[in-house]
């Protein structure tokens, strides 16, 4: 157990590490409250538990949001059903972030343990510890924090569907490659196709070409006939999509778009705006770090994996990997003529990350092999190799892990100082850099106890209104934006769409901002 001693450790303070920057967050999460779209789009479920405490009254209100969507605004069926159940009508909104982070992280831990550990076969502490510094990176570095882990309706909209895709892709690599519990991986991947078809098109988009790419490589390399395992659930989400695609409810919306560019357009579009955000905007310092971090990780993958893969074609893995993730663009600018909105760009984020990793373990088993040949130790790799049916590697590779060599232990000694100290800098700088620190200052300064007993109050004064049968009702607007809590507000006019949300939710007949 010596040679694992360092990896090990290394893995269980990585945990250590995410867990407690998960602490401030639920804390801070604790504070939150629906704002715009969570009103409207749950506006029927509020309604019937209040007035029956159903369930299943709740889930038909959530179903009649879901048919007058469908006809009236957008055909993405299965995300609405989600947004229509947002957790404030049972008073738990406090909860989103637990949902969305948790979400995120089962769904990641699952994909990467089919990955590292049923395929891959690496060390345990080499699976968590690659997973938890994907997730720290995710968690604390996204793009978009409020919408992705705060505000329930676009969190819902796109986090929950993005984790759904993780957990389908796995459970199809799984179909692809083990025998038992088919039948249930069968089933789970069906209901989860239907779900990821129906929901956001981004998230759709993407599902479509990994299958598409699934029976590519399947036909490629004389493997054909397992195409019919995969079969019933690509059908399932195709016909999913398609019901989502041709809502009558999306041609309604798209006659609000003024300036749509079409679909050549749209394309070439995507793969600048790829090269801009992910490349320009997003690659920054923290970036560098993740992909320093993960080096040592990936090394040890690449030799538990050994030679059963030839990694001959880093380029084209690199321009398919560029064609995916630019076409996580295109749905928004085909839609509505612009990029997107940080909800999108979260989940784009989030791909590019993995994408990233898949390249940089391309590569460096493309390296791993050159050095193989170049030693004249191919045969001596062959027989070190992990075995794929037992799955455990040889006693003599594991006591070679480099994380024992001293080299690698004073280079990761180094990423780690570089992180503390440029971390240290940004958060004094600027406490919203991570998502962690924002929701520690939020605590510590009490701008989220401030904002958390505003919106009580508003709560109050329109339960009182709803309970004296006060039609039109008078709110003060919020004093108190929290970088993480605070989405939008209503305004100070009635007809306000954000006005008319609330007001339907609690049943006036209109609902005024005042300035405190």
């Amino acid at each position: 157990m010596k040679a694992f001693k360092t990896d090990s450790k290394i893995a269980v303070f990585l945990v250590f590490l995410f867990a407690a920057g998960l602490i401030p967050i639920f804390l801070a999460g604790s504070y939150g409250y629906p704002s715009a779209d969570d009103y409207g789009f749950s506006a029927y479920s509020y309604i019937a538990w209040t007035d029956t405490h159903s369930v299943w009254q709740t889930l038909k209100g959530a179903w009649t949001t879901v048919v007058e969507r469908w006809y009236g605004w957008q055909g993405t069926f299965s995300s609405i059903f989600l947004m229509a159940l947002q957790p404030g009508i049972w008073g738990m909104y406090g909860l989103v972030p637990l949902i969305m982070i948790g979400a995120l992280s089962l769904s990641t831990l699952y994909f990467f343990h089919t990955i590292f550990i049923r395929i891959i076969h690496v060390r345990p502490a080499v699976f968590i510890g690659t997973s938890m510094l994907y997730l720290l990176f995710a968690v604390q570095c996204m793009v978009d924090k409020t919408q992705g882990f705060f505000w329930y309706n676009g969190a819902a909209h796109y986090m929950l569907p993005h984790s759904a895709a993780l957990f389908l892709c796995a459970l199809c690599i799984k179909l692809l490659t083990e025998d038992n519990k088919r039948v249930f991986r069968l089933v789970m991947a069906c209901l989860l196709a239907v779900f990821v078809g129906g929901s956001n098109y981004v998230t759709a988009l993407i599902a479509a070409v990994l299958f598409v790419t699934a029976a590519g490589l399947l036909l490629l390399y004389k493997k054909g006939g397992k195409c019919r395992v995969l079969a019933l659930p690509f059908f399932l989400f195709l016909a999913a999509f398609l019901l989502n695609a041709l809502a009558p409810g999306n041609a309604v919306r798209q006659e609000e778009m003024l300036v749509r560019p079409g679909v050549v357009k749209s394309i070439l579009l995507s793969f600048y705006y790829c090269v801009e955000y992910v490349v320009d905007i997003w690659f920054n310092w923290a970036y560098v770090l993740f992909v320093l971090a993960l080096l040592p990780f990936l090394w040890e993958a690449v030799r538990a994996l050994g030679r059963r893969i030839s990694y001959r074609m880093p380029l084209v893995v690199f321009f398919y990997s560029y064609c995916v993730l630019s076409a996580m663009f295109t749905p928004s600018l085909f839609a509505t003529g612009d990029v997107g909105g940080g909800r999108i760009f979260n989940i784009i984020f989030l791909d590019s990350m993995l994408l990233v990793m898949l390249n940089l373990f391309y590569c460096m088993g493309w390296l791993y092999r050159r050095l193989e040949k170049f030693r004249g130790t191919d045969k001596d790799a062959e027989q070190e190799e992990v075995s794929a049916d037992v799955g455990n590697a040889d006693k003599e590779a594991q006591r070679q892990s480099c994380f024992e060599r001293k080299e690698v232990r004073w280079y990761l000694a180094g990423v780690l100082c570089f992180g503390i100290f440029a971390g240290a800098m940004y958060m004094k700088v600027n406490p919203d850099y991570f998502t962690s620190t924002s929701a520690l200052h939020s605590l510590v300064t009490g701008e989220a106890a401030a904002y958390g007993a505003e919106t009580e109050e508003r709560d109050m004064l329109l339960r009182e209104a709803q309970a004296h049968g006060e039609k039109k009702v008078t709110i003060p607007r919020l004093t108190v934006h929290p970088y993480l809590l605070f989405w939008s507000d209503i305004e100070e006019g009635a007809e306000d769409w954000t006005n008319k949300s609330m007001a339907r939710y609690y049943r006036r007949d209109a609902v005024s901002g005042v300035t405190r």
